[in-house]
């Protein structure tokens, strides 16, 4: 059975998914799928050209936002992640190997629109233990002012009018 773990309202974080979960996130509700896994990463699962056309199928809007584990503190993993979420319909399962470097994209894109406290609360309440990250998310939250994608002004993604990245100052499930 696929764990999905709700971070917001309209987005959640899962482990590496199989061709049947496809149908499992459809009838969750989901509209959108970010694959963070490397196609080059060890290990057996389905690549992102047949992720891509299982997710067509299925009637998924699909993002191959590869990011490996060394470089997902780089800016560049961030913004690709960042423009996913603002293009990609909601809510959005975003998926790795176990969900976490998922969580950890959502936290350094969500750090940048908002307080790194209800960040690390959100992502508490969902069980997501990752207070490491906290000078990270720090760093992260300076770089708004240099994000392509401005999503604090978004209509769409800023805090109180979507769910996917949280509502300021309030924790995961709230809306």
């Amino acid at each position: 059975m696929l764990e999905i773990v709700n971070i917001t309202p309209e987005f959640a974080i899962g482990p590496q998914i199989s061709p049947k979960d496809f149908a499992v996130l459809r009838r969750a509700g989901f509209m959108a799928i970010i694959n963070v896994r490397p196609d080059s990463e060890a290990g057996t699962y389905i690549g992102s050209d047949e992720a891509y056309r299982l997710a067509h199928a299925e009637g998924f809007t699909y993002a191959h936002c590869p990011t490996e584990n060394h470089a997902i503190l780089e800016p560049e993993a961030i913004n690709q992640f960042e423009r996913a979420l603002a293009e990609l319909p909601k809510p959005v399962f975003a998926h790795c190997k176990s969900g976490t470097r998922a969580a950890i994209l959502w936290a350094l894109v969500a750090s940048r629109h908002r307080d790194v406290k209800d960040v690390i609360t959100a992502l508490r309440a969902a069980g997501q233990q990752l207070d490491f990250l906290e000078d990270e998310l720090h760093e992260s939250a300076k770089e708004v002012r240099r994000s392509p994608f401005q999503l604090r002004e978004d209509p769409l993604l800023g805090p109180g009018r979507t769910g996917a990245l949280g509502k300021d100052g309030e924790g995961a499930g709230n809306e």
